[in-house]
């Protein structure tokens, strides 16, 4: 199947709708298929779909609406299902079909069926979309460490999560793939430890989707390995509106906005202009903008210019598309006036200078000029003095450096809160005890180095421990 990770979810989505057809629908969600729902579906698919009502499933109707048909899509989770067993004892809605985003365990699974008193339950079915799907090729499981992510934590709990979307993830583009991980992460061996018992050793039929083993590969990276890349500034179009902005479930809010649309969505699947150049730099991306206005201007100035009825005939049958392309210029615009309001506002080039001789630059001393000139400016905001600040310890620091001395003297004077401030004082023991930073800014083969990072997992016939397999190391030539 390609690799179309909206395609397969929205796909999912008709199937539980078509379902149950015929009569009206409430589409009952939890916080986090909420989610799943808002990026892949529009309201007026909704609609043509007879659901006229959409709710959390937390969310219990005081009235009961039993010309409703409740169609669930929720995650398998104890919380979830004493939700579901309340609805049902309660019988709120006349008819109910159950879908959960992964496995299903058999405990929850006698808990609905008991309290299904009235006999209301039609259907319940797994469909994997334990995910959020972002882009075609990008998905988000919608976890966050903080600053709370400790390499050194021993508890790896936090990983089923990871677990439970990326085994979906695989169950729905119906890959059995070899699983590689990176040898020096506790988290990543574990992350592919469970999703190899789970493929390979719980539910090999269910894996089963007659491929060789190995026509695709499962890769596990730890973020810990490159503390750098976060950051730094990023300076193409998708990266400088999450980071700048901010994109949640494909939807940007603006604080200014030329037509006073402060919510918009940003999304390649309906975006011709985004996804061509949502990977552009900074400076092919304002002369992508310019082309996009004129062009528009073109058509605009042609349709103004009606003389016959012909002309007529040709403005009604190209308006939809006018009108839609006139919502994507002020869009594109609208965000490209914010970016570089926020850009000049904040002196991000001027920072991102810096960044780039710190990390890139071979003047340890000019680095430490920049970083200390702009830890003192004023217009400079905290946070970018907290980047600027961790970049350089990562780069210099080390115990009893005088130069870091003096940087983090400097950033206590710029109002930092006392987590950053305990953050900095301990980033490089923590990166330290994980990592060699020395070879994040070495002039190394990225390939050579890869090689030595990641370690194989295989399904193997005759039965050898993950121990002996991850042995084998994945070469990258």
């Amino acid at each position: 199947m390609t690799l179309d990770v909206s395609a397969v979810v929205k796909e999912y989505i008709w199937k539980m709708l078509s379902d149950c057809s015929g009569g009206m629908k409430a589409f009952i969600l939890d916080d986090f298929t909420i989610n799943i729902v808002s990026v892949v579906f529009s309201q007026t698919e909704l609609l043509q779909a007879e659901v006229f009502l959409v709710e959390r499933l937390q969310h219990i109707p005081l009235k009961k609406l039993q010309h409703f048909k409740a169609v669930c899509f929720v995650r398998p989770t104890m919380k979830n299902c004493e939700k579901l067993c309340e609805h049902l004892k309660r019988h709120i809605y006349g008819e109910y079909f159950l879908f959960f985003s992964h496995l299903v365990q058999e405990n929850l699974l006698q808990k609905i069926a008991a309290s299904d008193e009235y006999e209301v339950v039609r259907q319940v079915q797994e469909l994997y979309a334990s995910f959020v799907p972002v882009d075609p090729s990008l998905f988000s499981l919608e976890i966050s460490f903080g600053m709370n992510y400790s390499p050194s934590d021993k508890s790896l709990r936090a990983t089923d999560r990871v677990v439970e979307g990326i085994s979906s993830l695989l169950l729905s583009l119906k890959w059995k793939p070899a699983i590689r991980f990176q040898r020096s992460s506790s988290r990543c061996r574990h992350v592919a430890e469970e999703i190899h018992r789970l493929a390979y050793i719980q539910e090999p039929g269910l894996f089963d989707f007659r491929q060789n083993v190995g026509d695709n590969q499962l890769i596990v990276l730890d973020r810990m390995e490159d503390p750098v890349t976060p950051l730094l500034s990023q300076w193409t179009y998708q990266a400088m509106v999450h980071e700048i902005l901010g994109i949640k479930n494909n939807k940007v809010q603006l604080r200014h906005s030329l037509n006073g649309e402060k919510d918009i969505v940003l999304a390649s699947s309906n975006d011709s202009f985004y996804q061509e150049n949502m990977f552009s730099n900074y400076g092919d991306l304002g002369l992508a903008v310019k082309q996009l206005v004129d062009n528009f201007q073109a058509i605009s100035k042609m349709n103004k210019q009606i003389e016959s009825i012909d002309d007529m005939h040709r403005f009604i049958e190209s308006f939809p598309e006018f009108r839609h392309q006139s919502g994507s210029v002020a869009k594109h615009v609208n965000l490209i006036s914010e970016l570089s309001k926020i850009i000049n506002e904040k002196s991000l080039m001027t920072v991102s200078r810096a960044e780039q001789e710190v990390v890139c630059g071979s003047d340890r001393v000019l680095a430490f000029d920049l970083v200390m000139d702009l830890l003192a400016d004023n217009k400079i905001l905290p946070f970018e003095c907290l980047k600027l600040a961790l970049l350089f310890i990562l780069r210099y620091g080390g115990h009893g450096n005088k130069q870091v001395d003096e940087v983090m003297t400097a950033l206590t004077l710029r109002n930092l809160d006392q987590l950053s401030l305990n953050l900095v004082r301990n980033f490089g023991k923590v990166v330290g005890s994980t990592i060699n930073t020395e070879c994040l800014f070495w002039n190394r083969n990225f390939f050579s180095r890869a090689s030595k990072l990641v370690g194989d997992l295989k399904g193997a016939e005759n039965g050898k421990k993950f121990e002996k397999l991850s042995q084998f190391c994945f070469e990258v030539e």
